[in-house]
């Protein structure tokens, strides 16, 4: 269940943040490489990000989603192969998992690769590769047009399925990926009112534990707040997207904003020992402080909204837990 009042104080919040305009010129989102490399860095990274748990390069301070903008730059600025689909494919998975492993480890060791699951992901980046050899001649860019004409949601998300790495039915990876060639300049749909929201396992978590999404059979909370294993999250996934529309029709924002807010909040304030709780951030600097004017971050923004505040029913939700390629 939806709980429509919570959405409604939710997306008040939201509408009164200033967000960093310098969060949106980050090297990512601003990398000097042609046209052509830009998209393909957009493409390879959103294709193989899925629970970066164990991703870090301590050295560097980077983790997650950060380490994979970092390489995913440095492979762009350089016109590496890797980023070639054509030699994708004539390597082979042993040899990209080979070529890829010192990338993602400190001093280039590929023996301290902390990208896990790589037969996972150079697998979903070579079913890539193929589709786009097959029917764009091996550009992202061609994906991404059609006659000079603006592409619709349902246009873009209908080829992007056609890939294993983008076949989520509620487009997680998919309008991630349109969120960043927006932010980038690179790409924007003609009918942004239709993008699915983005939703990751961070937003899920802090939506449940806000209330904005009641759980309402015992079982299902129990697994919930135990962590254990689900065998699927679709129904909750779902349930949240709808969430995050009500949230969004309270704000002038549309619905990729909400990944700045969400996701980010949920990745340092609201992990096991949230902000409300500790009065203290598990990242610094704060993920959320990086894209919003916060302030004096001792208390999260949703502080006088969400019920794990004072609830520890609440405050014990996480994600669900499943084995998933999708988010």
């Amino acid at each position: 269940m939806i709980d429509e009042d919570i959405c409604a104080s939710l997306g008040q919040i939201i509408n009164k943040l200033e967000f960093r305009p310098e969060f949106y010129d980050r090297p990512f989102l601003k990398m000097k490489a042609c046209r052509e490399s830009r998209f393909r860095a957009y493409f390879f990274s959103v294709a193989i990000c899925h629970q970066t748990y164990a991703l870090k390069n301590e050295s560097l301070k980077l983790y997650g989603w950060e380490y994979l903008e970092y390489v995913f730059t440095h492979l762009a600025e350089n016109e590496s192969p890797l980023l070639d689909p054509d030699f994708m494919l004539k390597a082979g998975q042993e040899k990209l998992i080979y070529l890829i492993k010192p990338l993602f480890a400190e001093n280039h060791d590929p023996e301290s690769c902390t990208l896990d699951r790589l037969e996972e992901r150079t697998g979903l980046m070579l079913d890539a590769a193929a589709f786009l050899t097959k029917q764009f001649p091996g550009a992202v860019a061609d994906l991404f047009s059609k006659e000079d004409q603006q592409l619709s949601c349902d246009e873009i998300y209908n080829r992007l399925s056609q890939m294993e790495a983008f076949a989520d039915p509620l487009h997680k990876k998919s309008s991630f990926l349109i969120k960043l060639l927006d932010d980038a300049g690179l790409f924007h749909v003609s009918d942004p009112e239709n993008l699915v929201p983005i939703m990751d396992y961070h937003m899920q978590r802090v939506l449940l534990r806000c209330g904005a999404v009641e759980i309402m059979d015992q079982k299902l909370r129990q697994k919930l707040q135990k962590r254990i294993v689900l065998e699927s999250d679709e129904a909750i996934r779902a349930a949240c997207v709808e969430a995050i529309k009500l949230i969004v029709a309270q704000t002038e924002f549309n619905s990729l904003k909400m990944n700045d807010v969400f996701y980010l909040l949920g990745r340092s304030c609201c992990l096991d020992e949230p902000l409300c709780r500790s009065g203290r951030c598990a990242k610094n600097p704060c993920s959320l402080s990086l894209a919003v004017q916060i302030g004096d971050h001792r208390h999260c923004i949703f502080e006088n909204v969400c019920k794990a505040v004072n609830d520890d029913a609440y405050l014990s939700f996480w994600q669900p837990v499943v084995e998933t390629h999708y988010y």
